[in-house]
């Protein structure tokens, strides 16, 4: 059968099995995948999700009894579909490795206990918020593609079972609360304090590091501003003049030119 993935970040075609067709209204796909409320009436993440069949926010695979091809072997072209999105020619076969490395062993544990297995992908959105220190104010905000993969086990996804990965394969580094958080929408996000950047692809890691140049312009500037009010002209003088360490004035603003303070 032929699944097509539809997310909040974006839409990929790709040919996977599954069980047999069925119509989902919307309403019958909402109450499946809603969050359990508490007594209290506030709605908690879910930590699992049902798989319905002919789901086509995911490519499912799932084994079929065919001899000519295997699940696995499946799987892996699946996960070359979607890869093949992100990566170049020459990279895919090693995202391939990364992803499919990333949920070999939740799947051998399935399998060994004979649990009915189903692997379900999707492309996902990641919204990656960048703060000074944890619980710090946000100064910037970071959307890119991620890729969720879940096992199923006898009808049902898990958190612990799912894998949020960058695009090139390597883990987002979510928490498993995180992972809840987005289980149902797709839609996953985390705050980084920039001690740790290696989940983000490369568009995205020279994104932050503008951000971060462009605040410490702003810091240079609300620090030399305040130390004059207070009497002390010195490091107004030093961003002027390119006497300190912050450099001209014209190197902290580029395009502001050459001026001299007076």
């Amino acid at each position: 059968m032929v699944a097509t993935v539809n997310s909040a970040a974006g839409s990929l075609s790709g040919t996977g099995t599954s069980a047999q067709a069925s119509f989902l209204t919307a309403a019958t796909r909402q109450q499946a995948t809603s969050s359990s409320s508490r007594s209290d009436g506030t709605t908690q993440p879910a930590s699992t999700r049902t798989v319905l069949p002919n789901d086509p926010s995911y490519i499912t695979v799932e084994p079929d009894g065919r001899d000519d091809v295997g699940f696995r072997d499946r799987l892996r072209q699946a996960i070359e579909a979607v890869a093949s999105a992100f990566a170049s020619r020459e990279g895919v076969a090693e995202v391939v490795d990364r992803i499919f490395g990333s949920i070999s062993e939740t799947l051998d544990e399935a399998e060994a206990k004979g649990e009915a297995v189903a692997i379900q992908i999707r492309i996902a959105s990641l919204d990656v918020a960048v703060a000074e220190s944890a619980g710090g104010e946000t100064f910037a905000s970071i959307r890119q593609f991620a890729l969720e993969v879940g096992v199923a086990r006898n009808g049902k996804v898990a958190a612990e079972d799912t894998r949020v990965l960058a695009t090139d394969g390597r883990s987002a580094n979510l928490s498993q609360e995180q992972v809840r958080a987005g289980l149902s929408t797709g839609r996953f996000a985390r705050v980084d304090t920039g001690s740790n950047d290696s989940g983000l692809s490369e568009a995205a890691r020279k994104r932050l590091e503008a951000a971060r140049s462009g605040l410490e312009r702003v810091k240079a500037v609300q620090d030399a501003l305040s130390a004059f009010r207070s009497g002390d002209e010195t490091p107004l003088r030093e961003l002027f003049e390119g006497s300190g360490p912050a450099g001209t004035l014209g190197q902290v603003f580029p395009g502001v030119g050459a001026l001299s303070f007076r």
